[in-house]
């Protein structure tokens, strides 16, 4: 589940894996690999409820498609495994979340939304390169500042939660062979690629 030797404990006596379950519909290995610090479950499932979960400026749909989008190109097998089975368990209407994952601006979503994640796909690969232009471009769209305040963190929240479940080595809670496959051939065309210059041992 982890490269972590975590102390044993009883689910019972962590009432946040109660609340977490009942709101995810499951228990995720994400959780399951920190129990060495609750103290930063709490907070991590406080910033999940706020960015993911709660009423935002942003629709239920393009916050978990942002997540996506942003956990495919970050080749987070478990991440995007994970957010597939939620929003099928929460019902979120819309493609199925493995073509928003691997291929979004083939799907068929709003020209909007399309605006919405490509922009997050450069700011999660290619940050530095984001601008006031980019910024603008979204407003031409109609989306408000609150809107893409919410965006920019969800991009943020998707990196870190991508970071903690590559460095934890957490296990898929669920097996999905489409995502399995597709970011396998990424993550293999990335390492044929050559090395950038001055990287070279």
């Amino acid at each position: 589940m982890t490269f972590l030797n975590n102390p044993p404990f009883d689910e019972k006596d962590w009432p946040i894996f109660t609340t977490i379950r009942e709101q995810f519909g499951f228990l995720p290995n994400f959780f399951l690999a920190q129990t060495s610090r609750p103290d930063l479950i709490d907070a991590e499932k406080v910033l999940t409820d706020n960015l993911l979960m709660k009423d935002g400026a942003l629709t239920r749909q393009q916050r978990e498609y942002i997540f996506l989008v942003c956990s495919a190109a970050n080749l987070s097998t478990y991440c995007v495994t994970a957010h597939c089975e939620m929003i099928r368990m929460l019902h979120v209407e819309g493609p199925e979340p493995e073509q928003i994952a691997i291929d979004h601006s083939h799907a068929k979503i709003p020209m909007t939304d399309k605006a919405l994640l490509n922009f997050c796909a450069k700011l999660n690969s290619h940050g530095p390169k984001i601008s006031a232009r980019d910024i603008e471009v979204l407003r031409t769209y109609g989306f408000s500042e609150q809107q893409i305040l919410e965006a920019v963190l969800i991009v943020a929240w998707a990196k870190f939660a991508n970071t903690v479940a590559f460095g934890l080595g957490t296990l898929p809670d669920f097996q999905n062979r489409r995502v399995a496959e597709e970011l396998g051939k990424a993550r293999a065309l990335q390492q044929q690629a050559p090395a950038p210059v001055g990287t070279r041992s």
